[in-house]
């Protein structure tokens, strides 16, 4: 690695790891600011406020990503600019190509960074703080054994299992219907009173069930009592909640997804979470790309040019994000195209950019 490239990595990271501990204090300031009284009224320990704010820093770190590489970019070579290195640079025959090289190859290992981070620290200190919240801060206290409604459950073997209402603490459930799908056919179709749990499988109160071949009924039966132990569902499986998407691991949400189009579930805004679980990420490579050459200007060297560019370029990000996640979950246009849409414009944007500026 050269002198210069090591030069530009270095000032790159240094103004990188700056702006987000920048971001972060501010977020958490305002939002202390926010919620004094609530710690205050409900007498939280300041340890537990302290946790609190660990795990949301996670989240802070990765919404304000791509914020802190644009900026660390105009500042970067910005000030290359200003100075005239650039053109030093130039003048020895350094092109503006040669010179971004370690900054996209930092681009690239950021954004990929990035998408492990997400799934492995953020999501998972993103439940943590949500369970804090609810238990110590807003002292709602534990969410087991309350009365639910219109519970719907899926688990292996193709058995759906439907409950107008469950009860977590008593393990009983009303107005049950149980579907085994196999080959996108329903095969047994089970309406029961009753569901309970008696330790190891579920008893059915005054049901009746009816077999179908090839979408043909080929048995009928009523019983008053039936022990289901052909249903692998636990109460565990019936009191899982569904985790937002954006609050779901990428895996479990593609299987999530899966599960939805078996089951003839709308899926549009589960796809749109889980494409942006890459999009977004890689936002941060690309706006190395649009970045260098905005920077590499001398009429945009200065700082404050540098960083009321960097705001405005991320504000018009975000709306075309949200926009696209809005059109995606709404049908308006695909859950790829939702989730890309900001990527494809800045992509498409920095290239032009890229190869039109001075060499």
């Amino acid at each position: 690695m050269k002198i210069t490239d090591k030069y530009l990595l270095g000032r790159f990271l240094k103004i990188l790891f700056l702006a987000l501990i920048a971001f972060i204090l501010v977020v958490i300031i305002v939002d202390v600011v926010e919620n004094v009284d609530k710690f205050i009224d409900h007498d939280v320990p300041l340890q537990v406020v302290i946790l609190y704010y660990v795990y949301y820093v996670p989240f802070i770190i990765m919404l304000a990503l791509p914020v802190a590489v644009l900026l660390s970019i105009m500042f970067t070579v910005g000030s290359l600019a200003k100075y005239h290195e650039l053109e030093v640079m130039k003048a020895n025959g350094i092109s503006l190509y040669r010179l971004s090289l370690p900054l996209l190859a930092a681009g690239f290992l950021i954004s990929v960074a990035a998408i492990f981070f997400t799934d492995f620290v953020m999501v998972p200190a993103g439940q943590l703080k949500d369970e804090l919240k609810t238990q110590e801060i807003d002292k709602t206290g534990s969410r087991d054994g309350i009365f639910r409604q219109n519970v719907i459950k899926a688990a292996r073997g193709g058995w759906v299992v439907f409950a107008q209402s469950y009860n977590e603490l008593e393990r009983t459930g009303n107005s049950v219907i149980i579907d085994r799908i196999e080959n996108n056919q329903i095969t047994v179709a089970i309406k029961a009173k009753k569901m309970i749990w008696a330790d190891s499988g579920w008893v059915l109160i005054e049901l009746t069930r009816r077999d179908f071949h090839d979408g043909d009924q080929v048995r009928f039966a009523a019983y008053d009592t039936l022990f289901a132990g052909f249903l692998p569902h636990t109460p565990e499986i019936m009191s899982r909640r569904l985790k937002k998407p954006r609050d779901t691991r990428f895996f479990d949400l593609m299987k999530v997804v899966s599960l939805k189009q078996w089951m003839g579930q709308d899926t549009a805004r589960d796809k749109v979470e889980l494409y942006l679980k890459i999009s977004f990420p890689f936002i941060n490579f690309i706006i190395v790309i649009l970045g260098v050459p905005l920077a590499a200007n001398p009429r945009r060297s200065g700082g404050s040019v540098g960083f009321g560019l960097s705001i405005i370029i991320s504000f018009i990000y975000f709306v075309i994000l949200r926009a696209g996640q809005s059109f995606g979950y709404n049908h308006k246009i695909p859950p790829l195209l939702a989730a890309t849409a900001g990527n494809v414009i800045f992509l498409l944007i920095g290239s032009i950019m890229f190869v039109k500026a001075r060499k």
